[in-house]
């Protein structure tokens, strides 16, 4: 017997007179929406579930050409279309192209019986997860069933474990259901006027469904449920290991990916039509924006450790091993001490004790209560596969469906940690009003998205409710790519689609009701225009910078300024440090949630470029940059400001900038950050001190006949600019 190979899927499809009638707002007949339902059902199987397998039978048809009928007769007017295969584009181009309505007439059961035995044949020696047929009728004509021809049937669809889905007209869908298509059922309309081959139909129909717990779907409906994309289908895969505490408890355990980052399409393969051209990789070396030449011999190893290089001496024979794949405990800590700006984005895992390990449950269940009686976390280091990097991750108790298990979170480093201040909302100003308090109150109910959308059947439902809205740039992407398959030829649709502008359009109830409530807001809250402050009051509001030469002053951090000021102060696009105003962007930067140390390495270039080698002199944007930088490093991490200013020193020291070294840094007191002024520093006050001391000058005159060959360039084009 063949390997399994996902589902089975017989689509029924009515393509007689009948479907010539309208239906919907827009007067559509109901073959055109059969036929998009059609379109869709393929789409979704090729983009969500490529291993199922679909087959197409017509009924209605001018021709016969079905199996049944060769064999015994009376199937007549009934076409198998298309044989049971793995969806595929092409199918999809002859199905909207090649399949059109007839004059005709046929038995809507009489098709299903052909698309049994059709699907019965077809998966004879292949193991199918399950099996369905899809049947898309209006059911206008009437069909003479027997009850035993109908107990034969339902017989032979049990025995596949087949189900049955319709998708018709006079079908109500409650408001309040939640679930997709082929999931959730709909009822038929027993208020509607049909005729009455139209009502002995559905007597048939509603116990077929009945006794194959099958769905029933208003055509409207399922058009607008089946354009959504639903991600591909994943059968959730444990990671298998041990978690260890200390040296003696072991528990065996599973863990499941809870929350992960939704991914699109993965990557097209690539390739030239006439092979003209061929894709290389080429690597090259920038710095500052400037490509660069460098040598092989120049490149050393090294790793990355959170945002910082640590070169490595290939000298040196060591090479790290994490050893085996393992989950082991390295400490608990308070529950407080774990806070959302130290987690991860990279999604999370559930933790449960392995299947079938009776002992391993027990002793989950009592850690998972201890935790959480004394409200701790647990940190642990996890190496997912042997020798592949150790991560970080916070274990932390909880209880899903009353099962006593661990959310694992994985930790950031210190580098990476953002933290964000924003301004108190109430200060100098004056306090709201009762009547301004009111008017706020009336424009967030009258934004209540609970019955924001009103369906056919005049029954409120919620707007964009998270179990059941998309995602609009992922379907978007999965439009276009069906777009261009059917239509190679065609252009992509420069608008975009109703349904999915719904997803980003703001609900007209809502819309209608919140006018007054805001019209009102704008009446109490008059707006007035802030004029932007200039560069300098930007710069000493912002970091509190003094560019005097009072060596005294105290710099206070960004944040302290952000705090004192209310109203926003530039606007300006940055993406890097400049060397126009390199303190603001640095300023900026950090505000905006940069990483310290990549904008620390961006300001550190900068700096270096305008006092080696730019052609004009550096001014007081140095110093701002220096006394900005310094301030932010004894809150943020005063290491790598400590290392930076003594390679910083050597360097002022070795090319001529000692005139600078004395009236900037040590007049200014901008060396090292010593244990006094940051908690996080481990410079000592006496070290920072003697930091400012430098070797003694050579007061020995160089007469000019004898030094023409010992001339340093540098002190020339700083004398020339009259810089330091």
């Amino acid at each position: 017997m063949a390997r399994a190979s996902g589902k089975a899927h017989m689509i029924v499809l009515d393509v007689g007179q009948s479907t010539a009638i309208a239906t919907g707002n827009d007067k559509q007949s109901f073959f055109q929406k059969s036929k998009v339902c059609v379109s869709l059902i393929m789409q979704r199987l090729i983009f969500s579930a490529p291993n199922d397998h679909v087959g197409v039978v017509l009924y209605g048809t001018k021709e016969t050409n079905n199996q049944l009928n060769v064999e015994i007769g009376g199937y007549e007017h009934i076409t198998e279309a298309f044989e049971l295969q793995q969806a595929n584009w092409q199918t999809l181009r002859i199905m909207q192209n090649q399949v059109t309505r007839s004059n005709l007439e046929a038995c809507w059961f009489d098709a299903l019986i052909v698309a049994t035995n059709v699907l019965k044949s077809e998966t004879m020696g292949k193991k199918f997860t399950e099996c369905s047929i899809i049947l898309i009728s209006p059911f206008y004509k009437r069909a003479d069933v027997a009850e035993d021809q109908l107990s034969n049937f339902l017989d032979g669809l049990r025995s596949m474990h087949g189900v049955l889905h319709l998708i018709t007209n006079f079908v109500l869908h409650p408001a309040a259901s939640v679930g997709t298509i082929f999931t959730t059922s709909g009822a038929f309309d027993e208020q509607a006027h049909k005729s009455e081959a139209r009502s002995a139909n559905e007597r048939w129909l509603k116990q077929v469904l009945k006794d194959t717990n099958g769905t029933v779907s208003n055509i409207n409906w399922a058009e607008r449920m089946l354009a959504f994309f639903d991600p591909k289908l994943v059968r959730p895969t444990p990671w298998n290991s041990v978690l260890s505490i200390g040296t003696k408890v072991n528990l065996s355990i599973s863990a499941y990916v809870m929350i992960s980052e939704q991914k699109g399409l993965g990557s097209f393969k690539v390739d030239s039509v006439d092979d003209s051209s061929k894709v290389e990789m080429k690597t090259q070396y920038f710095l500052n924006d400037k490509q660069m030449e460098i040598s092989m011999e120049d490149i050393i190893m090294g790793y990355m450790y959170g945002s910082t290089a640590v070169p490595y001496d290939n000298t040196i024979d060591i090479e790290y091993r994490s050893g085996d794949a393992r989950l082991a405990c390295l400490g608990f800590t308070a529950s407080s001490n774990i806070l959302e700006e130290h987690l991860s984005s990279k999604g999370s895992h559930v933790v449960v004790a392995k299947k079938g390990c009776t002992a391993s449950n027990h002793k989950l269940a009592a850690l998972v209560k201890a935790m959480d009686e004394l409200q701790v976390t647990m940190i642990a280091t996890k190496v997912y596969r042997k020798d592949t990097r150790p991560r970080l991750n916070a274990l932390l108790p909880t209880y899903r469906n009353e099962i006593p298990c661990l959310v694992m979170l994985e930790l950031i480093f210190q580098d990476e940690v953002c933290c964000l201040n924003f301004p108190r909302l109430l200060k100098s100003k004056p306090k709201p009003t009762d009547e301004q308090y009111e008017a706020i109150g009336k424009l967030i109910d009258s934004m209540n998205l609970m019955d924001a959308v009103d369906d056919s059947n005049g029954e409120s439902r919620e707007a964009f409710a998270l179990n059941s809205t998309y995602n609009p740039t992922l379907q978007h992407v999965y439009r276009a790519v069906a777009h261009r398959a059917v239509n190679p030829k065609q252009p992509l649709p420069a608008v975009l689609d109703g349904s999915l502008q719904e997803l980003i359009t703001v609900p007209k109830k809502v819309s209608d009701r919140s006018k007054p409530a805001l019209e009102e807001v704008k009446r109490l809250f008059e707006l007035k225009e802030i004029k932007q402050n200039t560069r300098a009051e930007w710069l000493q509001r912002m970091a509190k910078v003094k560019l005097d030469d009072d060596a005294t002053s105290t710099v206070s951090t960004i944040d302290s300024g952000i705090m004192m000021e209310d109203d926003d102060a530039d606007r300006r696009t940055v993406v890097s440090v400049g060397t126009l105003t390199p303190a603001e962007d640095f300023a900026l930067l950090l505000r905006r949630g940069e990483k310290f140390a990549t904008v620390a390495s961006q300001l550190q270039s900068v700096l270096f470029e305008l006092l080696f080698t730019s052609m004009r002199p550096p001014g007081d944007k140095v110093v701002a940059a220096l006394a900005v930088y310094r301030s932010e490093a004894q809150n943020l991490g005063p290491y790598r400001y400590n290392e930076w200013i003594t390679e910083f020193k050597d360097m002022l020291l070795t090319r001529g900038k000692r005139a600078f070294w004395e009236e900037v840094i040590v007049g200014k007191q901008l060396g090292l950050i010593d244990s006094q002024q940051s908690e996080m520093s481990t410079v000592s006050v006496e070290h920072a001190a003697n930091f400012y001391k430098t070797p003694t000058q050579n007061n020995t005159t160089v007469e000019s006949s004898g030094a023409g060959d010992d001339i340093d360039a540098d002190s020339l084009f700083d004398e020339l600019n009259g810089s330091f």
